[in-house]
């Protein structure tokens, strides 16, 4: 498994952006009318491609959404790549470097339905700040000192050992 910072105008990148919009599309049903495919017009800053041996097979983005607030976009894994820790992965990349800019919040939104990612959010200490029948919106409040801070927020309070 490797994560690969990329080009928004990266071929692998804009498959699985595509693909995105596809399973989005699908989950929506109805609500289907309110999602926007990509088209180039969010500003993403930044992305990573996830890689498993060899092939792109997950991405994730990051824009600024105002100053001191970084915001979670595009997370996506392929299905059949699903379960191995690839997401954990992506979000790390995020938040370092949202950490590297100085963000002290990252942000991102959802829906209450998407239970694997709504679970993987919470587990890396984000938490719904706003509810509108199905949409939410998560936000994590970030520690902007020492190295393991990423790794740290997302596994919670370490006992030391032997005790």
């Amino acid at each position: 498994m490797e994560i690969i910072p990329g080009k928004i105008t990266d071929r692998n990148i804009l498959e699985l952006f595509s693909e995105h919009d596809t399973f989005m599309l699908d989950v929506l049903g109805e609500d289907r009318i309110y999602y926007t495919r990509y088209n180039g017009n969010e500003k993403l800053e930044r992305v990573w491609t996830a890689c498993f041996e060899g092939l792109p097979v997950g991405c994730i983005a990051y824009r600024t959404k105002e100053a001191g607030t970084g915001e979670v976009k595009r997370l996506f894994v392929r299905p059949a790549y699903r379960g191995r820790g690839l997401s954990k992965e992506l979000l790390l990349a995020v938040e370092r470097y949202a950490r590297e800019q100085g963000c002290r919040r990252l942000y991102l939104d959802t829906r209450i339905t998407l239970e694997p990612a709504v679970s993987l959010y919470r587990g890396f200490g984000f938490q719904i700040t706003f509810q509108q029948g199905q949409y939410i919106q998560m936000e994590k409040e970030l520690r902007l000192s020492g190295s393991n801070s990423a790794l740290s927020d997302h596994l919670g309070p370490q006992r030391p050992e032997g005790t």
